[in-house]
């Protein structure tokens, strides 16, 4: 059997799209799958939490607005002293992790962000500081992450902040 080149043409244009259709129908069979399950319970209660720092960032430095907590010959200290540990405020502040706030939201939310607090982190890998921008809701509390995104936290003021 003689193939013209309309034929020779069609047979690869076919072949290619059986390839693709061969390379994307794992990742198809996954999706569906996924979607027919409806996750598991624990991923259908609680959102998805995003991060306030980078995953494996280590902080070496937090400036908060009436504080300032640095490591000295490997202990954390305070300027001006605290009543409690300073590493609690460290590792409150590495640990933050929130749910994520959409630009429609933030929109409707904009009217009410005032007198906002700024924070500086400070990470071992970085030569810069991450500055996080925190407003305090009635509710909660929002944070610009190290991503530029928003995310939303219920914790107490002193949670975040030395009273």
């Amino acid at each position: 059997m003689r193939l013209s080149r309309r034929g020779w043409n069609n047979v690869i244009i076919v072949a290619v799209v059986i390839f693709i259709a061969m390379i994307q129908l794992p990742d198809l069979i996954k999706a569906r799958l996924a979607s027919s399950d409806g996750g598991s319970p624990a991923e259908v209660a609680s959102p998805i939490l995003h991060s306030l720092l980078p995953a494996k960032a280590t902080i070496s430095q937090l400036v908060l607005p009436h504080h300032q907590i640095m490591k000295k010959e490997g202990i954390w200290v305070s300027e001006p002293s605290i009543n409690t540990e300073p590493q609690v405020w460290v590792d409150h502040w590495q640990s933050i992790a929130g749910t994520p706030v959409n630009d429609d939201m933030m929109v409707k939310l904009k009217s009410q962000l005032t007198s906002p607090r700024t924070v500086e982190i400070w990470l071992q890998s970085a030569e810069e500081p991450i500055r996080v921008t925190v407003y305090q809701q009635p509710q909660f509390w929002l944070l610009k992450s190290w991503q530029g995104s928003w995310i939303a936290i219920s914790v107490e003021e002193a949670y975040l902040f030395p009273l």
